[in-house]
């Protein structure tokens, strides 16, 4: 077949192919002199961003990456990737204690809510171990499942309720609460393990040696 002589492809070539406009913007001055403008607006555009994200520093100070609960964390699950990701924040809306770093290994010592910064009170030691668990001045204590108790689970709030037999009248013997918003850590068919302030301590264990204890399910937020 015949090569189609220059007039011919010219002829058969798009209309816009063929007019001046195209034409003039195929000139090697024009498509360069393009390209650089395109540079230009592009530096430009990150210069503006640079601008404005060192006005939000000046402001509000630098961004940090600071840990956020992914969802509800329970007390004694890991602080692991599967918990917790890194935001990046404000530093004038981080709040004081707020963990820089999480080590392998590191526990939640008590319940961290969705979208809760993780604070270093927050976070027990390593190896998972129930002292690891405890948050500080916080004590454990485990009560016999004697007079049943609610369907709870790790990371419940429960409360212990003592009533101590009294054998010098013939009143009744008058419950009394020991243990204010306990944290459940663990239960099986015999006892269930929570977590007190150690402030009730001294009042739980004589509940437990002279009198009757009661796990009693209370909300979470509740005075």
């Amino acid at each position: 077949m015949p090569t189609p002589s220059p007039e011919r492809r010219r002829a058969e070539s798009p209309t816009w192919r063929r007019s001046p406009l195209y034409r003039w913007l195929r000139h090697p001055l024009v498509y360069w002199s393009a390209v650089a403008l395109l540079v230009v607006a592009s530096v430009a555009a990150a210069t503006r961003q640079s601008d404005r994200q060192r006005d939000f520093e000046a402001a509000y100070g630098e961004l940090r990456q600071v840990p956020v609960a992914a969802g509800l964390i329970r007390p004694g699950e890991p602080l692991d990737a599967g918990s917790v990701q890194w935001e990046a924040r404000p530093a004038a809306a981080v709040p004081p204690g707020t963990a820089g770093d999480l080590a392998d290994g590191a526990v939640a010592a008590a319940a961290i809510y969705p979208g809760e910064v993780v604070h270093t009170e927050r976070v027990a030691g390593l190896g998972g171990g129930l002292s690891s668990r405890l948050a500080p001045d916080v004590a454990a204590v485990s009560v016999p499942t004697t007079y049943g108790v609610p369907p709870v689970r790790p990371g419940d709030s429960v409360s212990l309720v003592a009533v101590f037999d009294s054998f010098a009248t013939d009143s009744a013997p008058v419950a009394q609460t020991v243990a204010h918003h306990a944290t459940v850590l663990d239960l099986d068919e015999e006892a269930v393990t929570v977590a007190i302030r150690a402030s009730e301590l001294e009042a739980t264990v004589s509940a437990l040696v002279w009198g009757a204890v009661t796990v009693v399910a209370v909300g979470t937020f509740s005075g």
